[in-house]
């Protein structure tokens, strides 16, 4: 059938051959090519949309079939289908040495070597949504090194396009390029600084799809959404989008939050600021109704047996308070913190907890609680972590304790008003 073809060219050639006009001759070749071409192209695209039709009338397609007839890579590559005809028809029609059959053939080879960027285009794009389908995620930061090489398909697409044009060979333009690298590499500093820190992000996985990071000179505070080839995508948690140029993120510090949604543990880094007025010692009815709390019955006998053990060997204690071995108030609300985080089931009991006094400052004694939520989740982590001081806040006055805060001013008009009138 392809013989019979091209012998039935041949004799439109030998009729065209006949017609008187010569430019009437080139008018009807050139329509002939044009219109072979265009009906090759629209009956191409009338029976792939047929056929995909069809598949998807009679069966449901998923997971890498679906991807695969979802994207660009069919419909680019059918492209070429018009190419071969416009070549078959240029070859045939035309007769050889004429000018302007060597000129659509040229055309032809660089339009074909267009369509091949972007097939490769398209076929990076599929193997990139199918190895995201397969991983069970909607993206992944090696969206830059795909994107890398799709750039690197367009630019030999170029330079083929560029050699076919000008009929040099590819390597005399490949070595004009590197004469005008040093002038492209001025020009396009930034371009290539992004590029390279894409690849640096991507490569090493400093961020990924899916990370909580917080970026202070862009203002960016929320979930990594994109990593393209030059740019990272941040939706911050008011739901506005940053875009943010992949250099700044090699150039300048962020934070990452991955860490912390990996050990599954969020940390509470608090203090309470304590009156240092209401810290005092512990008296028998103190010991007596602490020693109701389960949660520290066992450690308040053990000091108190410490003490009394201490307080015998020593007569001088009986002379002085100072001398003797005495428990504080705020030494076992402190014990009591410390229990109550380990028994709190909201609290990871695998990574550190500690509760320790701070320098006392003008503001108060501060008593940090230091500790890991269970959850990492922000609204659970901050449910726990509001929980948790409700309840410290809450008990402070069964150990005599209060907490200071800086009087209001209605506060002190409230003070003063109470105060009894000055003397005449």
């Amino acid at each position: 059938m392809w013989q019979a073809t091209i012998d039935f060219l041949l004799y439109v050639q030998h009729l065209l051959n006949e017609v008187p006009n010569p430019f009437l001759r080139v008018l009807i070749r050139l329509a002939l090519v044009v219109g072979g071409t265009w009906l090759a192209a629209a009956a191409t695209k009338w029976g792939y949309l047929w056929v995909r039709r069809t598949l998807l009338n009679t069966r449901r397609f998923e997971g890498m079939w679906a991807i695969i007839l979802s994207s660009k890579l069919i419909p680019r590559a059918l492209q070429i289908v018009p190419l071969i005809v416009m070549g078959v028809l240029t070859g045939t029609l035309f007769p050889e040495g004429r000018p302007l059959r060597a000129g659509l053939l040229i055309l032809n080879k660089a339009y074909f070597c267009f369509i091949c960027a972007h097939v490769f285009s398209a076929s990076l794009a599929v193997v990139y949504a199918i190895s995201n389908w397969r991983r069970r995620v909607s993206a992944s930061p090696q969206k830059g090194i795909f994107q890398v090489l799709a750039l690197m398909g367009y630019l030999f697409a170029a330079v083929a396009i560029v050699a076919t044009l000008s009929g040099r060979d590819p390597t005399y333009i490949l070595s004009g390029m590197t004469a005008l690298s040093a002038v492209l590499m001025l020009v396009f500093k930034d371009s290539i600084l992004g590029l390279t820190a894409g690849i640096t992000l991507s490569s090493n996985a400093l961020i990924r799809i899916g990370d909580w990071i917080e970026v202070p000179g862009a203002n960016a505070d929320g979930e990594v959404i994109d990593i393209a080839l030059t740019t990272v995508r941040v939706q911050n948690w008011d739901n506005t989008i940053t875009t943010i140029p992949a250099y700044d993120l090699i150039a300048k510090p962020f934070k990452n939050w991955r860490g912390m949604s990996d050990s599954g543990g969020r940390r509470i880094k608090r203090a309470i600021l304590i009156d240092l007025d209401s810290v005092r010692f512990a008296d028998l009815p103190d010991l007596e109704r602490w020693s109701e709390i389960d949660l520290i019955r066992d450690y308040l006998a053990k000091k108190i047996r410490e003490a009394r053990a201490y307080n015998a060997e020593h007569p001088s204690a009986t002379a002085s308070i100072v001398n003797a071995r005495k428990l504080t108030n705020i030494g076992t609300f402190r014990a009591y913190c410390d229990a109550y985080l380990r028994a709190n089931p909201n609290i990871r009991q695998d990574m550190t907890i500690i509760v320790r006094q701070m320098d006392p400052t003008d503001r108060g004694l501060p008593l940090e609680i230091y500790c890991f939520s269970a959850n990492t989740a922000w609204a659970d982590y901050e449910a726990i972590q509001s929980d948790l001081f409700d309840h410290l806040l809450a008990v402070m006055p069964e150990f005599g304790l209060s907490s200071f805060q800086v009087s209001s001013a209605s506060s002190l008009r409230r003070t003063a008003s109470a105060l009894p009138p000055p003397k005449a």
